[in-house]
């Protein structure tokens, strides 16, 4: 470009980090919040794992945080064992979106009560 416009060190050559959390819900009510990682400011998001229990008949989980509940992935059937991830299900705008202050990511349970473990991996970069 003219005049030269310095790419973001979060987007090339920036280092990746990830965060782990692991929880275990019992008769957790829908529209319940489950945070599972803290992203400093100016972390940019590029893929978020969750594997899950049968969680319950017919209840779902959302990947967000307090701005937006499916910021990264849309409610998600929950029903049976599986996994989702923002690289397969997620959300457009959720891909590589930068935080402007420090901010949880949050799973937020729908359409009835869970039970069962969930285990999450938030990838992202900070520079």
């Amino acid at each position: 470009a003219d005049p030269v416009v310095k790419i973001d060190s979060g987007e090339w050559s920036g280092k990746m980090r990830v965060q782990y959390d692991t929880y275990e819900a019992s008769s957790l009510a829908s529209g319940s919040d489950i945070s599972v990682a803290r992203l400093p400011k100016g972390a940019k998001v590029y893929d978020i794992v969750v594997h899950f229990d049968a969680l319950g008949g017919s209840s779902t989980v959302s990947v967000g945080d307090s701005g937006a509940a499916a910021r990264y992935i849309a409610a998600t059937s929950t029903a049976s064992a599986g996994q989702m991830s923002m690289s397969q299900e997620g959300a457009i705008a959720g891909v590589g979106y930068e935080n402007t202050a420090e901010t949880d990511i949050l799973l937020t349970t729908g359409s009835a009560a869970i039970t069962g473990t969930i285990k999450c991996v938030v990838m992202y970069t900070v520079e």
